[in-house]
């Protein structure tokens, strides 16, 4: 009865959904065309439309009513090539910031590869993490009302990651290391002031390369290891083997047969097919892979659940990680994965990172595909897993778990009721 129930409360309702839906897409026309007459100063109906029938205009129908993402202006010159050339030639190319701190640090890994330590690791970086979420007086609570609230905590069984210690807290904390790590905390809200909750902790990280052995025989994964098997299967919602899957997926590996230059095609196609561009809330998307494959975009964790999806399919074993990438200046959530490979064993890959276009090598091209650098934080090795302890409502977030979650004795909190906030800092 316990498992039907987690169930339920992991399903969203229809009702449910239409509000989160609601949250997302707040905007009209008419609040997202100062930022696009930037660059189209004259721009009529007939663009518009234009850009909503491709996709590039995000927007939904609610209640008879048109709504746009709360993102789909700046999307738009992300999503729609024209649009993104205009864009770079007025002001020039729009970098993710992280390109000069990622060329350096791949370089100086590369250049220590003869030098290894254990399972291919390398650059040695000590960090210390603070989080903190909060509750406003605005919040609209009852003045003390118990708050249940789940942090994220790094995992403590990764070969990148290690040494991780709590160094500071504000409340009694609980550490639950699953598939998503948690640290979980109770606290009564205070309307009147601002209710925090908040964990700091140090952990240790290491840099990732794995380059393709020498006369290295390709093979097909032991698809009756045990170990393997539930890395190779679908699994709903958002990694099933569709049509839109499997024809993508055949498309790019072609006539390819060895399993590590499929996976390789496969991470190169997904920077040439899907730029990134700021993602609705994965509760409210019924498939995720097939979004982005309707939509031609994708963030992160929407890119590599479709990467999963088709190694998978192409019976390459593929698994989840996520958390933060910490990248001085450049701190964000990020999504990632790993794939098994014969022969090799199990070996991170960053989709929407991807080939390196400014590499003059294989090594440096490739590096997120069997490299990774040291800048990650790992919080989940899976998606949609259980918390712990267990929530008694739905879930935020159905998927990832990065910001937290939070909820009452009658109700979840949704992300509008609290806020979170990270600092890091690099110690060496």
């Amino acid at each position: 009865m316990l498992n039907l129930l987690l169930i339920l409360f992991t399903i969203l309702t229809p009702q449910e959904i239409e509000r989160r839906t609601a949250i997302d897409f707040n905007k009209q026309l008419s609040d997202l065309l100062p930022y696009i007459q930037k660059y189209y100063p004259d721009v009529d109906s007939i663009q518009i439309a234009k850009w909503e029938e491709s996709k590039a205009l995000e927007y939904t129908i609610i209640d008879g009513k048109k709504w746009y993402f709360r993102r789909a202006d700046e999307n738009l010159f992300r999503i729609d090539p024209e649009a993104k050339a205009l864009k770079t030639s007025l002001e020039g190319k729009e970098r993710a910031g992280r390109d000069k701190v990622t060329k350096q640090h791949i370089k100086q890994v590369l250049s220590k590869t003869g030098n290894k330590t254990t399972n291919n690791l390398y650059a040695k970086h000590n960090w210390e993490f603070d989080f903190k979420l909060y509750l406003t007086p605005q919040s609209g609570l009852r003045n003390g009302e118990l708050i249940k609230v789940w942090l994220p905590m790094p995992q403590t069984n990764q070969r990148r990651q290690t040494d991780c210690a709590i160094t500071r807290f504000n409340r009694n904390v609980e550490i639950n290391t699953g598939a998503h790590s948690v640290a979980y905390m109770e606290g009564n809200y205070d309307a009147h002031d601002t209710t925090m909750f908040n964990i700091v902790y140090n952990f240790t990280t290491y840099a990732e390369y794995n380059p393709l052995p020498k006369c290295f025989k390709h093979k097909k994964a032991d698809t009756n290891n045990p170990e393997l098997k539930q890395y190779l299967t679908e699994r709903a919602p958002h990694c099933l083997f569709t049509d839109k899957v499997k024809a993508l997926a055949d498309s790019i590996v072609g006539k390819e047969k060895r399993p590590y230059y499929q996976a390789r095609k496969l991470f190169v196609a997904i920077r040439e097919l899907y730029p990134w561009a700021g993602a609705c809330e994965y509760s409210i998307i019924p498939n995720i892979p097939e979004y982005v494959i309707d939509n031609c975009h994708g963030d992160c964790g929407q890119v590599t659940l479709l990467y999963i999806a088709m190694c998978r399919y192409k019976g390459i074993p593929a698994r989840w990680q996520s958390g933060f990438m910490l990248h001085p200046g450049w701190d964000n959530l990020h999504d990632w994965c790993e794939i098994y490979i014969e022969g090799m064993g199990w070996i991170p890959v960053d989709p929407s990172f991807g080939v390196q276009s400014w590499g003059k090598t294989d090594a440096e091209r490739y590096f997120y595909f069997g490299g990774m650098d040291a800048y990650r934080l790992i919080i989940n090795t899976d998606w949609g897993a259980e918390l712990a302890p267990t929530k008694r409502f739905e879930r935020s977030e159905t998927v990832d778990f990065q910001r937290g979650e939070c909820e009452t004795e009658t109700q979840n909190l949704y992300f509008n009721k609290w806020k979170c906030k990270f600092t890091v800092r690099l110690k060496d």
